[in-house]
């Protein structure tokens, strides 16, 4: 008499059973991996957008003199052409203005507009002072030294994200006063 070796019809559902579980745990490991990928990959690009952008507006308010500053609104003189006459810097006459648009932040002088820093729909950007008092251990022996330093941040601001903080990236400005 011959035996038949084969499966039964209940051994096929549970094997398949257990092989579509294990599937779908692992496929939803990996659906799950590549959205955090994508999003740690948009808040790198939204990073460097910001640290771009700041890097050339540091650049020109180095340069140049802060007159004023707002949240949305920076004046300030910018450098001439030649740079330096005797020994001094050559400032515009025409104050230089970045504004924070919906479309970004925007060196307007005159008539001409450039776009520094673009923005997206749920992006904005405020700049502000930053309250800078050294102190000195020494008693005070004459009249108080001129801080030379000025302290400006600027923010990076997401809108709609319903998280507590919706502050993406804050950088400290250290500029220098004339």
């Amino acid at each position: 008499m011959k035996r038949f070796k084969g499966v039964t019809l209940i051994e096929v559902l549970v094997a398949a059973g257990l092989f579509s579980m294990i599937l779908t745990a692992i496929l939803s490991f990996y659906i799950e991996a590549a959205a955090v990928s994508a999003k740690r990959d948009e808040q790198s690009e939204r990073l460097r957008r910001f640290h771009l952008g700041l890097d050339k507006i540091e650049q020109e308010l180095r340069e140049g003199r802060v007159v004023q500053c707002g949240s949305r609104l920076i004046t300030f003189l910018a450098l001439g052409n030649p740079a330096e006459i005797n020994g001094f810097p050559n400032l515009q006459r025409d104050p230089c203005q970045f504004i924070v648009t919906k479309g970004g932040v925007v060196r307007l002088q005159g008539e001409e507009q450039k776009l520094i820093l673009p923005l997206r729909a749920d992006e904005t950007v405020y700049f502000g002072w930053v309250l800078h008092n050294p102190v000195s251990d020494a008693a005070p022996t004459g009249p108080e030294p001129i801080n030379r330093r000025i302290l400006m941040r600027a923010s990076l601001i997401l809108y709609g994200n319903g998280k507590r903080s919706d502050i993406l990236f804050s950088r400290t400005l250290t500029l220098l006063r004339y």
